[in-house]
């Protein structure tokens, strides 16, 4: 078939790039690139400087550096820090599986992050991992990679919004008793908690809705608060630990302490991966290292702040003693110093943690969605902007709906929601990773501005990692396999809602139509 150059009017119009123009070459329905050979260079060319027809509008490109930094850190490091401490060493069973653990979670994770810096300065659209297996694989595992983009971004709003209640509850503890509504799982859903659950998941909601300059804004203001207010803890505990508390270093054998634990720590060393999802809207004067730059100090950053926070306090009191308290680290400072102001301090951060993940994994969902609906695998209506706020509404408020839902079971969806979101991410950044090996192999000379570190060595070892945790989340009397009925039911429910939005798609695109969409603002130099 006789390659066709013909001019590419973007679905989203972005603003200029060099006074340019864009080429799209098309041989084939499923080959899609935007490439002009000249002079033995492949030459990004654009007319993004041409208004677009689209009803959907234009997003604003505003996110700089700082402002991917903080989405980033924020996102990873929120409220686990404070309030899984206690989970992390009983699960893993001790301190020093705790830390083998953590450790080796970046190690699993980094391959995998690596992948993405690959893929997001290759496709650096809103769509993420969706529009990587779109070109890897086609539309349906698009559908899969973007739905579990999806839910893992609305599960963990869900969670930060129960998780709030449990640091207000320290803080306030007659909230925990004061007007019981009724019990789920054997746990009371109080009227204060569920009015500060619904206020953050509707304010958050409603401060997106006017713009992401805003949220982006907030995001690098609670990230530079919540670090600030964990060092100055940490330097004021420090001081007091005493190594004789991290005795014994282990109650459980290390590999199944470790290989539980492992199927923990995805859900609290996540979100760096949001970064992918709002390259669409990075700054123009932004370059594409710069923004996967900050996708990789944003992990290991905050997976060493976990390692931080999670041996100090078991190092300030008997780790023991940690296991049946609500806000462990604060418990451990309080007892040390003697005053409760330290205890406070530490749980304002947290609170603050909770704002910044909310807001970020709130983000991440809402620009998802809108993707998946404007690339015609979800309905219309999650892709229409506001006239004035050039925001999703309906994304907004779909996502807005089910954290809310969540407010209304308590804690008793709390650590199920834990496991299904990490055996969601793992799926989520396999998707990305064996969608860079596929584009290798189909699509060689597709310009590669950032390759994977490592090569071929990095990527196996990413594919033996992934599917070994997989494999030990699934595999019924594994000591990470998820609890049956609960959270395979909790897991079915948000499947099910994907499965209900796929059917109800935008069936009126046509294959080419729907390509050029996903494709149309894909830079390559």
């Amino acid at each position: 078939m006789k390659t066709e150059c013909i001019p590419l009017k973007p679905y989203w119009s972005p603003p200029p790039c060099n006074g340019n123009k864009a080429f799209l070459i098309r041989s084939s329905p499923s080959c899609h690139l935007r490439l002009k050979q000249e002079g033995g260079e492949a030459r990004q060319e654009s007319d993004m400087n041409q208004p677009t027809s689209s009803e959907h509008g234009q997003l604003k490109k505003v996110i700089t550096f700082k402002g991917f930094l903080g989405m980033g850190i924020g996102c990873v490091f929120g409220a686990s820090w404070l309030v899984l401490t206690g989970v992390w060493l009983d699960t893993a069973g001790g301190p020093l599986n705790v830390a083998i653990a953590i450790i080796l979670c970046l190690v699993i994770e980094l391959p995998l992050a690596l992948a993405y810096l690959e893929a997001i300065s290759t496709v650096p659209l809103a769509g993420g991992e969706a529009a990587y297996a779109y070109l890897a694989f086609g539309s349906f595992a698009a559908m899969i990679a973007g739905w579990f983009g999806v839910l893992v971004n609305i599960i963990l709003c869900a969670w930060e919004a129960i998780a709030i209640t449990t640091m207000v509850g320290y803080l306030i503890p007659t909230l925990k008793t004061m007007m019981p509504l009724y019990a789920v799982g054997g746990s009371t859903v109080t009227g204060p908690f569920l009015l500060l659950g619904l206020i953050l998941v509707f304010g958050i909601g409603l401060m997106q809705h006017r713009g992401v300059k805003m949220s982006s804004a907030l995001q690098t203001g609670i990230t530079v608060t919540v670090l600030t207010l964990v060092i100055i803890s940490l330097a004021v505990c420090v001081a007091h630990s005493d190594v004789n508390n991290l005795k014994p270093l282990q109650t459980r054998p290390t590999v199944e302490g470790v290989v539980a634990l492992l199927a923990l720590l995805p859900f609290s060393i996540a979100g760096w991966e949001t970064i992918a999802k709002g390259a669409e809207e990075a700054s123009a004067t932004l370059s594409r290292q710069r923004t996967a730059l900050a996708l990789i100090v944003s992990v290991v950053f905050a997976t060493f702040m976990y390692l931080i926070t999670v041996l100090v306090p078991a190092a300030i009191v008997p780790w023991q003693s940690l296991l049946n308290t609500d806000i462990p680290f604060a418990n451990a400072s309080r007892e040390v110093t003697g005053t409760v102001a330290w205890g406070y301090c530490l749980t304002a951060a947290a609170c603050c943690g909770v704002v910044g993940v909310y807001n970020a994994c709130f983000y991440g969902a809402t620009r998802l969605l809108m993707y998946l609906s404007q690339v015609g695998l979800i309905p219309a209506a999650f892709s229409r902007l506001h006239p004035v706020y050039k925001t999703p509404t309906t994304a907004i408020l779909f996502v807005s709906i089910i954290a809310a839902a969540a407010c209304f079971l308590g804690k008793a969806v709390f650590i199920p929601l834990v496991t299904v979101a990490a055996f969601s991410y793992i799926v989520l950044w396999g998707s990305t990773l064996f969608s860079v090996i596929r584009l290798r192999k189909i699509r060689p000379n597709l310009p590669r501005p950032l390759p994977v570190p490592g090569g071929k060595v990095v990527m196996c070892l990413g594919v033996i990692m992934t599917l070994l945790m997989a494999c030990a989340m699934l595999v019924p009397g594994s000591p990470a396999a998820l609890k049956w009925p609960y959270e395979y039911l909790l897991l079915g429910f948000f499947l099910i809602i994907g499965i209900a939005l796929y059917l109800c798609r935008d069936r009126s695109l046509s294959d080419n139509e729907q390509a050029r969409r996903i494709l149309e603002n894909i830079s390559e130099i």
